[in-house]
């Protein structure tokens, strides 16, 4: 495991969370962090199975059923207890449009009712399921294509999007470029060429000369990767919609996974404040707080101001307090319960 991007998990998730949070004003936060995880995928993937791909020992069916018992019967639970809770307080969903994320395929169903119903945060459950069913057949092209041809392929596919960014109506973009599981492939085969790059024997000889580096240097280096980011913050205030929700984010967070991957064991300060055991503590039980936190927030502010408490930066705090002991007694008590008792079906 590379700890530094164990860590990350956490500080993008929580952009994510604070994004929702905010609202609109923090928009950046929630594209930002799930073009993170996107790529992420993509990288930790290709790390774990690539060469299993490569000499065709890899299969799709036990991977796909492994992979779902991490995070599919919370899912379930989350929506569930999302349905309950909402007709609690009095509002009712159309059993249609709970069905697709019943069987996580709702982000194909380009409407909102469909894709931000109940759990919202659970449309990227459908988007990994669909990199995990092409993931082979995409490794396998994206690491047999020398890199002349992956140029031409690469700027031939970004024109696609292009055209399509300015040719579909302006409402359809959150359905189209943000949530779409066809075009938000492309930040998940990013993250595959990122685990080439990071495997080529250039990043080997980039790693060498870090190890050799001066604390002094290779702090400042990682310094220079936040402002990178918060640059990335401002672009995204100026930048049309049409790109700022996705395609931006294919220029400023590689760098972001590539150096960290490489200075994992011989980075800076802030390499070895992601190897905090608290952060990766946290970074473990990203994926939990990721599909829990909006029924924390929401069931902290009821019974909040059923006490009376209206404050909003009270509730926020106590509600941000509590979604960490939840996320974790959730995956040690259930996640990891059915997991382990589940997997040793899968063959």
């Amino acid at each position: 495991m590379i700890q530094t991007l164990q860590s990350l998990r956490f500080v993008f998730i929580m952009l994510i969370v604070f994004s929702h949070i905010i609202g609109k004003r923090f928009d950046y936060g929630g594209e930002c962090g799930v073009s993170f995880f996107f790529m992420l995928s993509g990288f930790v993937l290709s790390l774990a199975y690539g060469t299993k791909v490569a000499n065709g020992t890899f299969r799709t069916r036990p991977f796909l059923f492994r992979q779902l018992l991490k995070f599919y019967p919370l899912h379930l639970l989350m929506l569930v207890a999302f349905v309950v809770f909402d007709a609690h307080l009095g509002k009712f969903y159309d059993w249609q449009h709970l069905l697709p994320s019943i069987f996580l395929l709702q982000s194909w169903i380009p409407l909102d009712e469909y894709y931000f119903v109940a759990n919202g945060s659970s449309w990227f459950l459908c988007d990994i399921l669909f990199f995990y069913l092409v993931f082979s057949c995409s490794f396998r092209l994206l690491n047999r294509l020398s890199v002349l041809r992956l140029a031409i392929f690469g700027m031939v596919l970004l024109l696609l999007y292009i055209i399509l960014a300015y040719s579909i109506p302006l409402w359809t973009v959150n359905s189209i470029l943000y949530a779409s599981p066809l075009t938000r492939l492309a930040d998940f085969g990013i993250g595959i060429l990122l685990c080439r790059m990071y495997r080529s024997e250039a990043c080997a000889v980039i790693g060498r000369r870090m190890e050799s580096s001066s604390d002094a240097i290779k702090t400042v280096c990682e310094m220079l990767l936040v402002v990178w980011m918060v640059m990335s913050f401002f672009a995204y205030e100026s930048m049309s919609l049409r790109l700022r929700c996705a395609a931006l984010f294919w220029l400023f967070i590689p760098p972001v996974i590539l150096y960290f991957s490489v200075s994992d064991r011989c980075g800076g300060v802030l390499t070895r404040l992601l190897r905090h055991p608290v952060l990766l503590w946290l970074g473990g039980i990203s994926l939990e707080i990721y599909l829990m936190h909006m029924l924390v927030l929401r069931g902290v502010n009821s019974m909040l101001l059923s006490a009376g408490v209206s404050r909003a930066l009270v509730i926020i705090v106590i509600g941000l307090a509590v979604m960490v002991p939840v996320a974790w007694l959730t995956k040690r008590f259930f996640v990891d319960k059915i997991y382990v008792s589940l997997i040793k079906h899968v063959e």
